[in-house]
């Protein structure tokens, strides 16, 4: 159940990308808009913070505003400074509201869900962060430091994270192919029809800015592919985000309908250890990108 519960989970928070509002920096808080396109309105500085996401904690923390951060959900669990903080629940099975209002917050970040609506319903105010590409993440950053007066610190680390960006694109750019990629999500439950992950996912836009093709564009969100039409596409690289779950190199060579697969032929099946590089759209996103750039093109990142 645990598992379950897991990939239930990572599906829901990666699965909720909405299409993003520019954020407009004026002097006026009111002006400022979320991931939904609402203004956000704060009074005075923005100085107790709840964060109802993985992912938005570890921005709060790399703009180095972990001290003003009172409260997180269970499964924040990045820095290990988050883990010491007040938990408030999570999305599975729920999260804690009085617990929330208690820690007396002057903002609240949150990926999308039923529980910005409900703590909206109390006075509480609510900012939903949900890029749904790496343009929206460095948005997002941006949003936070001016809400918080962090303006310089969020430029330095877009600026950071953009040359990294830029840095595995000039080298892409280069390669003379794009290798055919099946980005395996989960098989714990079908290994002959896996989770994966399609267009309009940051999975795909890693694959794709790692100088991929992902087998599984044709369809947008996370859903499950037959081993059929992974046999017809044929991938030259399989990429496993659930060796959490227990899928390795080994596990995959030894499913019989996969055999005959180029990448499993060739030895071109890796394994992601920690899975929140390539789904927490988070600082670490870009390690996920360096990471799957390496896997794609060892020839152009030894």
């Amino acid at each position: 159940m645990k598992k379950i519960a897991v990939l239930l989970l990572s599906l829901v928070l990666c699965a909720m990308t909405l299409l993003t509002s520019a954020c407009t920096n004026t002097e006026s808080s009111s002006a400022l808009l979320d991931d939904l396109g609402r203004p956000i309105v704060t009074e005075g500085k923005v100085e107790r913070i709840v964060s109802l996401g993985p992912s938005i904690t570890e921005m709060l923390f790399a703009l180095g505003l972990g001290d003003r951060v009172v409260g997180v959900t269970d499964w924040c669990d990045y820095p290990e400074a988050a883990k010491s903080l007040p938990k408030v629940g999570s999305a599975f099975p729920g999260f804690d509201i009085e617990a929330i209002v208690n820690l007396e917050p002057d903002l609240i970040l949150s990926v999308a869900g039923t529980i910005v609506e409900d703590l909206r319903a109390r006075g509480l105010q609510v900012a939903v962060l949900q890029p749904r590409d790496i343009q929206g993440l460095y948005r997002d950053f941006e949003l936070i430091g001016t809400v918080t007066d962090a303006e310089k610190t969020a430029a330095k680390v877009v600026s950071d994270l953009k040359q990294r960006v830029e840095a595995v694109a000039a080298k892409t750019s280069r390669a003379a192919e794009r290798p055919r990629v099946f980005y395996e999500v989960d098989a714990s439950m079908n290994e002959d029809k896996p989770w994966t992950t399609g267009h309009g996912t940051f999975q795909d836009d890693l694959i794709n800015m790692a100088g991929g093709t992902n087998i599984a564009a044709a369809r947008s969100g996370w859903y499950e592919l037959s081993i059929e039409e992974i046999l017809d596409a044929d991938p030259d690289i399989i990429i496993l985000e659930d060796y959490q779950y227990g899928a390795t190199p080994e596990s995959v060579a030894s499913r019989p309908a996969w055999t005959g697969l180029t990448a499993v032929k060739e030895g071109r099946v890796f394994a992601i250890e920690d899975p929140n590089l390539t789904c927490r759209y988070g600082p670490r996103l870009v390690d996920g990108l360096e990471l799957l750039a390496r896997v794609i093109h060892p020839e152009l990142f030894p």
